[in-house]
């Protein structure tokens, strides 16, 4: 018997990553990814308590993954993902995402592509459903990285206006030694 755990995850995060696993319901992990370590770390015997009862199906809004065989720690005993596991998880998962939609959508190619056509392709490509929600959230994703690699802040500095330059949020530098003669 394989064990497994469910995890909330956002509706195009879901779609990903179960396009990623090749349409796989429930989800296997790969061993030696990060998923993998992230889950040997975190899994814990199932609590005593006698309110707790296991979750056997994934409630909507939740994937199911299945737990991989780890060498030192039985899966048959150590079932339990708790809440900072699965935060941890939805991290880990979300990171590889942003990482893989980056590398594909951050090319010469789509440069000249129109942002909306590009990240429509990209949506279809892997597995996820094109509608407002789901694009508007890859859009932004995809906006905030690139306004971290803006070499002329253009994207992240939006604060032109006259009465913050001479404050510490204009980006001209700032002259505060007086020159004696």
């Amino acid at each position: 018997m394989r064990y497994s755990v469910f995890i909330t995850l956002e509706p195009y995060l879901a779609q990903w990553l179960i396009h990623e696993s090749e349409g796989k319901n429930p989800i296997p992990v790969r061993r030696g990814s990060a998923e993998s370590d992230v889950l040997q770390m975190h899994l814990k015997k199932q609590p005593n308590s006698p309110d707790y009862k296991p979750q056997l199906k994934p409630l909507p809004g939740q994937v199911e993954i299945l737990l991989p065989a780890f060498k030192h720690k039985d899966t048959r005993i150590y079932n339990y993902l708790p809440p900072v596991g699965e935060a941890c998880l939805h991290q880990c998962i979300r990171n590889r995402f942003k990482v893989a939609l980056w590398k594909d959508l951050h090319t010469v190619g789509n440069v000249v592509m129109r942002t909306k056509e590009s990240i429509e392709h990209w949506m279809e490509a892997h597995g996820i459903e094109v509608d407002d929600k789901n694009w508007n959230t890859i859009a932004k994703i995809l906006q905030r990285n690139r306004a971290v690699y803006c070499p002329n802040q253009r994207l992240t500095n939006h604060k032109s206006s006259k009465h913050l330059e001479n404050t510490c949020f204009s980006s001209q530098p700032q002259n505060d030694f007086v020159h004696l003669q």
